[in-house]
């Protein structure tokens, strides 16, 4: 009992290196995916209180879609790494499939209550009385803002499914490495589009959500092309996508 209790307390110190070899490229990548978003709020604050404002509220319903995405394919996620301890490529299959279909189904459904409800969701946000502000302007840009980020949903949901499974894996270095290509990317087009700069028109809030937009899918193909092209590392991703078929028995078990 000692003994259990000791190498419980005091792993192998071989362990603490392989768990922060995985652990520190994660946070480093939810950092930069979070980061992205407040990179809008801070660049359209220089255009004013309103549109950031606006920016702000779109974004912390973001990040509720981004939280049904994280934790419902980390659920998935859980089968994924037993699949790949016990090398069952078929299995790998099966829950990047499902996965796939539970990002689509969300994004439809993120999409589907944001335009019939968004403007209710964004109002749950404003009130009259404030000394500073305009309701009225604030929610025209919040609208603005999120008539563009639509375009980012579901590339931001396909990059996590790839994410997460590389991660699953082991490999967390590319996973990070794409977040950071994403939040230069981001920067860079929050310069130009917001500001406009370089000759580009200067679009305000429509400027940001099409950067963060543009990140979004330099993320999702970052990491999709690279998996995809490394068979060798990644073998269940041959004939992964031949057919969507998933036994219902494991479909029980994701869900």
């Amino acid at each position: 009992m000692k003994q259990t209790i000791k190498n419980v307390l005091f792993p192998p110190k071989d362990f603490y290196s392989i768990v922060l070899k995985i652990a520190v490229p994660i946070m480093i990548q939810n950092g930069i995916t979070n980061f992205v978003g407040m990179l809008d709020n801070i660049m359209v604050g220089q255009i004013g209180t309103d549109a950031m404002s606006g920016v702000s509220i779109v974004n912390q319903l973001m990040f509720v879609f981004y939280l049904c995405i994280f934790g419902s394919l980390a659920g998935i996620g859980i089968f994924t790494a037993q699949f790949w301890g016990k090398c069952d490529m078929q299995g790998m299959r099966y829950s990047l499939r499902a996965k796939m279909l539970v990002a689509f189904g969300i994004t439809a459904a993120g999409i589907l209550v944001l335009f019939i409800g968004g403007n209710y969701l964004i109002n749950t946000f404003l009130h009259e009385g404030g000394n500073t502000g305009d309701v009225a302007v604030t929610l025209s840009e919040a609208k603005k803002y999120l008539n563009v980020m639509y375009l980012s949903m579901l590339p931001m949901a396909i990059a996590n499914v790839y994410s997460s499974t590389l991660r699953e894996t082991g490999q967390t270095v590319l996973p990070m490495t794409a977040g950071i290509v994403a939040v230069i990317v981001s920067l860079a087009g929050n310069y130009i589009l917001i500001y406009g700069k370089l000759g580009a028109p200067a679009l305000g809030v429509r400027g940001a959500a099409l950067a963060t937009a543009f990140s979004r899918i330099v993320e999702m193909l970052i990491v999709v092309i690279a998996t995809h092209c490394d068979k060798q590392k990644n073998p269940y991703i041959k004939g992964c996508y031949g057919s969507f078929k998933i036994p219902a028995t494991l479909v029980k078990k994701f869900t």
